[in-house]
């Protein structure tokens, strides 16, 4: 009787912790705690520092001519695992990236989201911002603050993946600073990207009228991320359409000089700044997005000045496929460097979505030398859906961080959480 009680106590243990990953090096788990349902497949997730506790998540359907949208808000904070609809997103055709906004911008906190995609119907696109609630008070809808820009041939619109805020020419005010790309599926479209800044007005910012707006560049598509602590305006921009990685910075007259980082990258998806040595000094984490062999990269650079510096890659993993080789469909997606335990003195794990793999993956640094650029790549799960961009952060305050990927086609956002790792967690992949 008594072996009978502790065999069923053993499969107990074993169907609890069936959902417990040991991450490779034996110190953490990975388990799921929820699924957080939303209407239409989620694209983007953000956790914005601007918002703390709030998980915005963007959501489209990916079908030409038709399809519905919305932009929807989780308390995470709280752990309600509602997702609340702000009003009027669903206006917003195909809403890509989301940055948060604080209050002392625009007088209530807010989100600012670029919108339109290269399928038919949907390649017009602009930057909205909204308040960021369910309940808004001061702002009911979404104000859009670019023109619309399109030529005669149908499907010849420019749209936009991100906007970030930027005091661009130094006047106290921030602007936005986005990139847009002219990128159609029809034999007669061009595809092409650019840089621009959106001044905001001293007055009146959200009447509807668009932002005065200046080219800085050619080339920038998709995405770009800021260099943080430099003097002037500098950024790295992994081009889609022109396969390479660029280097931007302002010169004194307020003109754009650029260095070519990388010619030979392929599809720029996912960049950011990062530490990820220990050295003290950032390093650029990058993803291409691939058909065959996509890959991870790392660039560290010699000195300071990223303009002039020698410049290292290290590609951390690659070999990454889709689960359907055709047309439009790559991996891996989005590269986010992070600390599993997040006081934890350590170099970062890089957590990567596999985006058209339908899988996720974690980078496990091998030494923490300085110069050991080795990774063990963990595949976590194989969520049988397009993964979109995942959020990270300690959303409870427990130490240990919460992540949050959305299964698109499964129309929900996965949350799971790192924990300690203990003795009576066996389970490897």
């Amino acid at each position: 009787m008594a072996g009978s009680r502790l065999l069923h106590a053993a499969a107990l243990l074993s169907a609890a912790l069936s959902e417990e990953i040991q991450i490779h090096g034996g110190k953490y788990t990975w388990g799921f705690k929820e699924n957080i349902s939303t209407p239409i497949g989620p694209g983007y997730t953000a956790l914005p520092k601007e918002l703390p506790g709030k998980l915005v998540i963007t959501s489209f359907e990916a079908t030409p001519f038709v399809g519905k949208n919305g932009v929807y808000m989780v308390d995470v904070g709280s752990q309600t695992g509602t997702a609340k609809e702000l009003p009027g997103s669903g206006s917003i055709n195909w809403p890509n990236s989301v940055t948060g906004v604080t209050a002392d911008v625009f007088g209530f906190p807010a989100v600012v989201v670029g919108n339109g995609f290269l399928v038919p119907s949907h390649t017009l696109g602009a930057v909205y911002v909204m308040e960021a609630s369910p309940n808004p008070e001061h702002l009911k809808a979404p104000v859009k603050i670019t023109n619309d820009m399109a030529e005669k041939l149908p499907d010849s619109g420019w749209f936009y993946h991100e906007a970030q805020f930027v005091d661009v020419d130094g006047d106290g005010l921030l602007d936005v600073l986005t990139a847009r790309c002219q990128f159609g599926v029809w034999p007669w479209s061009k595809k092409r990207g650019e840089l621009v800044w959106l001044k905001q007005p001293a007055s009146a910012a959200l009447s509807g009228e668009p932002w005065q707006e200046t080219q800085l560049a050619a080339g920038p598509d998709f995405l770009f991320c800021v260099q943080p602590n430099t003097k002037r305006l500098a950024l790295v921009a992994p081009e889609f359409v022109g396969e390479r990685i660029v280097y931007w910075y302002m010169q004194e007259d307020g003109s754009m000089a650029s260095r070519v980082l990388d010619a030979a990258s392929g599809p720029g998806f996912s960049c950011s700044w990062e530490d990820l040595n220990g050295d003290g000094r950032l390093e650029l984490l990058a993803t291409n997005h691939a058909s065959a062999n996509g890959s991870v990269y790392a660039y560290s650079f010699d000195g300071e000045d990223v303009a002039t510096a020698e410049v290292t890659r290290h590609v951390l993993a690659t070999g990454f496929t889709p689960a359907k080789v055709a047309a439009g469909q790559g991996s891996p997606g989005d590269a986010v460097a992070f600390r599993p335990e997040v006081a934890a003195s350590e170099k970062p794990h890089i957590f990567l979505s596999g985006d058209n793999s339908n899988s996720i993956f974690l980078l496990v640094p091998e030494s923490e030398d300085s110069d050991n650029w080795s990774y063990k790549t963990q595949k976590i799960a194989d969520l049988n859906a397009d993964i979109g961009r995942p959020s990270i952060g300690d959303v409870d305050g427990n130490g240990f961080a919460d992540v949050f990927v959305p299964a698109f086609d499964a129309k929900v956002v996965k949350h799971y959480e790192f924990a300690k790792a203990s003795s009576t967690v066996q389970v490897i992949v």
